[in-house]
């Protein structure tokens, strides 16, 4: 019978060796598209909740804008104000961070663009008591019409000092023409407002860490004539 010689070859040390490096290297990759793709995730669920948030208080706010000037006797400019950070007062068409108005001799109701919100002293439509048309002290009853999570929106990296998202900024505009309220048509015998509300905010969505895009709501002061 014929010895059969069968040849036989083992892995060496190094084979084995390289084939752990290349999976540890797939591995790791893996790994890194995963927390690369989880961290993405979190950003734009963060960037839309602040989108989302903005629009949704826009739209609460521009209900309760549309109601300045009611119940006044010939409303007019003396009767709201824009302030800046500090509580001065800044001409039309100026940015600043409260709008203050009369609801009757004796009260008043204001925006504060704070940087994590929009808030609303005097949230009941009988305002709060005032002496005039001031920066309101924190101790008034106030309701959070547009929350920013500005702690957040920094850690992850997607607000920073130069883009500033969330920030919102506040002005009140002349309107040569007049204006009148959204889906409203002005014509013969309707008499248009003199003024109209515009808040700005920095959105996440199409923002850069160096440029923001903004977004505006416009609000007709209809009762100012």
């Amino acid at each position: 019978m014929n010895n059969l010689n069968f040849s036989q070859r083992g892995v060496t040390l190094i084979e084995i060796l390289i084939a752990l490096t290349l999976s540890i290297i797939i591995i790791l990759a893996m790994l890194r598209a995963f927390v690369t793709t989880g961290k993405v995730t979190a950003e734009a669920s963060l960037g839309a909740q602040t989108d989302s948030g903005l629009m949704l208080g826009f739209i609460a706010t521009d209900r309760i804008l549309q109601g300045m000037g009611y119940g006044l006797t010939g409303p007019t400019q003396a009767d709201f104000k824009v302030l800046d950070a500090a509580g001065d007062a800044v001409a039309l068409n100026t940015i600043g961070k409260y709008l203050v108005w009369k609801v009757s001799d004796t009260h008043c109701r204001a925006l504060y663009s704070h940087e994590n919100g929009l808030y609303l002293y005097g949230p009941t439509a009988a305002g709060y008591t005032c002496s005039g048309l001031v920066k309101p002290v924190d101790t008034i009853a106030k309701e959070l019409l547009i929350q920013i999570d500005q702690a957040a929106l920094t850690d992850s990296g997607l607000g920073n000092d130069t883009n500033k998202i969330g920030a919102i900024n506040i002005k009140v505009q002349p309107v040569t023409g007049g204006c009148s309220p959204f889906g409203i048509k002005g014509g013969a015998g309707i008499d248009l407002g003199k003024y109209q509300v515009v808040l700005e905010a920095n959105t996440y969505a199409a923002s850069s860490d160096s440029t923001a895009r903004t977004i505006q709501n416009i609000t007709c002061l209809f009762n100012f004539k």
